[in-house]
């Protein structure tokens, strides 16, 4: 039979090939993806412990299973900072200005022993773009501030001097956004004077996420300056508990959405990614819309909602069935070109995820035509060019003998592959090329009539 198959287990941990000296564009996606599906608080942890799990694990780098952590780990730490850039980005357009912000890391052509100096190089760059976007933040909220916070009375701080002094708490935070998910609210005794009012201010503040923009700075620095003006202890509970409420329970929870938000659109907006989604033909997948909904919320337009997060996550979900089919495919090709063949795409195939396939020894009477299914199978099937073409049995051995090579070595390559040959010879389609014939009306698949094969046929 020519129409053998190969199953393929569900593709787990990406694996690079220890062969390779960088990942390719399809892996890089792939990485993207699995850790923009972790989460905000997994690409974390991964930023954090990138040093230590390079370091720890170096020795065994040639390991597949611990090569494939590995880059996950890294793939986790480069989602982490491009989305710094993203949340930074915003924030440098709000304040007006243009500091020099670095380009999205990109793990395409990337050895793993590198990715950790270029995130600590990254990283570097977006300390001294923030501390540029912050000070213009500064001035800005200056110039709304001052203008909105009421004169003093008595002899309490200016408003000058009651902002000069927040906004230098704010400066003296680390980029450590809090990432757990429920942040509980600021205790402490009530304040029997007004050092102690202040210093549980400022330690409200310094609670303030590193990526809110300059509107949310202005909206817990307006909140801390009519906290910091009471005189009671009853006013200065109420307003203090006001400014927690406003810093720990809506600003940034919603800065944690956008950052969830920015997470998601770097993953679908790798370039491998819109190269397929532009690749579609209409409609696109309902899904993929959540795109301009993630791009509103990361430019704080919008706020991020369960409904948001579930469309996203099913357009990441259909991307990574791509590109595991696409990964899928180019091994296919690579292990058919391996044994000789030629391989060409879109050509004369009617399968989304499709190869042609020939040898010099088929004469140009035949091609095979090479497949994933909608249950992703890899699937073959011998196609008859000529009409006079002969030696089909061979041919069909052949493509089995193939096929089995090539299922081994998927498996070399860390894809878990069982091909199945079927006992029983199946004729090859017929659909002659039009260089083969003087033109006639093309021989339509539909109406071919079912014929069968001696298993002895020879060459002609």
């Amino acid at each position: 039979m020519s129409g053998g198959e190969i199953a393929v287990v569900p593709m787990g941990v990406v694996v690079v090939p220890i062969a390779a000296v960088a990942i390719g564009a399809t892996v890089a996606a792939t990485l993207a993806i699995r850790a923009a599906q972790a989460g905000t608080e997994a690409t974390g942890r991964a930023l954090e412990q990138l040093a230590d799990e390079m370091e720890s694990s170096a020795a065994a780098q040639d390991d597949h299973e611990i090569r494939g952590r590995l880059w996950e780990v890294a793939a986790g730490a480069v989602v982490s900072t491009n989305q710094e850039l993203r949340m930074l980005a915003v924030r440098a357009a709000k304040a007006g200005v243009h500091p020099a912000l670095p380009s999205p890391i990109e793990l395409t052509g990337c050895k793993l022993a590198d990715v950790r100096g270029l995130v600590a190089g990254f990283q570097a760059a977006l300390a001294k773009a923030r501390a540029a976007v912050e000070q213009a933040e500064a001035v800005r909220e200056r110039h709304h501030l001052l203008a909105q916070l009421p004169a003093p009375a008595g002899d309490s701080p200016t408003a000058a001097e009651l902002l000069a002094r927040h906004q230098t708490v704010l400066a003296a935070r680390r980029h450590e956004p809090d990432r757990t998910p429920d942040r509980a609210p600021v205790t402490a005794s009530p304040p029997v004077d007004g050092s102690r009012a202040q210093a549980e201010i400022e330690q409200i503040l310094i609670r303030l996420d590193p990526d809110a923009t300059s509107d949310d700075r202005e909206k817990a620095l307006k909140a801390a300056a009519r906290a910091a003006r009471q005189k009671t202890v009853g006013a200065s509970r109420t307003y203090i508990d006001a400014l927690t409420r406003t810093v720990v329970q809506e600003i940034n929870p919603r800065v944690a959405r956008r950052r969830t938000a920015a997470g998601l659109l770097a993953a679908l907006e790798h370039p491998v990614i819109s190269e397929m989604i532009s690749d579609l033909a209409p409609p696109r997948p309902p899904c993929l819309d959540s795109i301009e909904r993630l791009r509103a919320v990361v430019h704080g337009d919008a706020d991020l909602t369960d409904a948001d997060q579930r469309a996203a996550r099913s357009a990441l979900a259909w991307a990574q069935q791509q590109l595991d089919r696409r990964r899928l495919l180019d091994g296919v090709a690579e292990a058919f070109a391996g044994l000789g063949y030629s391989v060409s795409t879109g050509l004369q195939v009617h399968h989304s995820a499709s190869l042609s396939v020939t040898r010099q020894a088929w004469k140009g009477g035949h091609t095979a035509d090479v497949w994933i299914d909608e249950t992703g199978r890899v699937q073959s099937r011998l196609i008859q060019r000529t009409p006079d073409a002969g030696g089909e049995a061979t041919r069909c051995a052949d493509l089995n003998d193939s096929l089995s090579q090539v299922g081994a070595e998927l498996n070399r390559r860390g894809i878990d592959a069982a091909v199945h040959v079927p006992d029983m010879l199946v004729p090859a389609l017929i659909q002659i090329s039009s260089d083969a014939v003087s033109p006639a009306p093309p021989v339509e698949e539909s109406v071919l009539a079912v014929r069968s094969i001696d298993p002895d046929e020879r060459e002609r």
